[in-house]
């Protein structure tokens, strides 16, 4: 398995792992009944906001573990340039990547003008914020494996 290959894998794990620790530590959170507007888009502002940064924060982390153990264990580097097949598949899984967030935001922008409720809109957004994180880490894996 290549270095590529790898560090997709731990990207997808990684993100599962980070985005269900996250929700399950917000669950407990959640005030209990009806929200008043004002605290609803308090509470789903600041979810966004710290998820965004917690998932920065770990997906570097976790990077830099990643690239300290493959060095450990295989005693390679981590590769120093990209090559048209590298440039070729992360501008693919870039664009899919974007796609399905653009899907998410226009799904949860539609269901804002079938009034839905506020909290509708912000779980599509986050979902599709997941699924695009996700979708551009499997696709790396993919064209790895199965080539352009």
């Amino acid at each position: 398995m290549t270095y590529q290959e790898k560090k997709s894998i731990v990207t997808l794990i990684s993100a599962f792992l980070i985005f269900g620790i996250y929700c399950g530590y917000r669950y407990t959170q959640y005030p209990e009944g009806t929200l008043e507007p004002a605290e609803a888009f308090r509470y789903w502002g600041s979810f966004v906001l710290v998820l965004t940064l917690v998932s920065i924060l770990a997906h570097i982390v976790i990077s830099i573990v990643f690239n300290i153990v493959f060095r450990l264990s295989t005693g390679e580097k981590e590769p120093a340039f990209q090559d048209e097949l590298d440039r070729l598949i992360e501008l693919k899984a870039f664009r899919n990547s974007f796609f399905v967030f653009v899907l998410g935001f226009l799904l949860a922008m539609g269901a804002l003008t079938i009034n839905q409720p506020s909290q509708v809109m912000f779980l599509i957004l986050i979902s599709a914020g997941f699924l695009s994180d996700v979708t551009g880490s499997f696709t790396k894996l993919y064209h790895y494996r199965r080539g352009v």
